[in-house]
């Protein structure tokens, strides 16, 4: 007996509060909707600046670390607030708010919820300066990930890449 061969079943869109990951969240809930897939929104709080403190600078940490907290506590509230009005009345999906290294957290969701499909913005709201100096979240979704990646252009040139991890070809539609 064949089992049910939609294309994609559970899609895991990424968001960061910025313009370029509205694009994201609209191409995925529509691909969503044609497909008749689940769909999860995942959004990290960047705990990254967090674990760089020096050696020896633990009392100047910590006073900084209250602030970050502070910081990091605003971002959820904002990210939060950001995929509530995403998905206003017409959307219905799974939501994920995590703390940690957007590559990191954004891989294990995906593993631990078991999405076929990772949909992400080719730059986020670092930009093209964040990515060169450490590398784009995306990338290193599609380097790491399982699942196939659809990675959304941030310049309108084309709309999408959709990259399989598992053949390493690209299908540039």
């Amino acid at each position: 007996m064949v089992k049910d061969m939609r294309l994609y079943e559970k899609i895991l869109i990424t968001v960061d509060g910025s313009e370029m990951s509205k694009r994201v969240f609209y191409k995925g809930m529509e691909l969503a909707r044609l497909l008749e897939a689940e769909t999860c929104v995942i959004a990290i709080v960047d705990t990254t600046s967090t674990y760089n403190f020096p050696t020896g600078m633990e009392e100047a940490g910590t006073v900084f670390m209250g602030a970050e907290m502070e910081f990091l506590r605003s971002q959820e509230k904002v990210l939060k607030e950001f995929v509530k009005n995403m998905l206003g009345e017409k959307y219905d999906s799974k939501v994920e708010i995590r703390y940690g290294i957007p590559h990191k957290e954004i891989y294990a969701c995906a593993q631990k919820w078991g999405a076929d499909l990772l949909i992400i913005g080719s730059h986020g709201k670092g930009g093209w300066m964040s990515d060169l100096l450490f590398g784009s979240t995306a990338e290193k979704l599609l380097k790491l990930s399982k699942c196939d990646v659809m990675i959304v252009k941030s310049d309108g040139s084309k709309d999408h890449q959709t990259h399989s991890s598992n053949s390493g070809e690209v299908d540039e539609s």
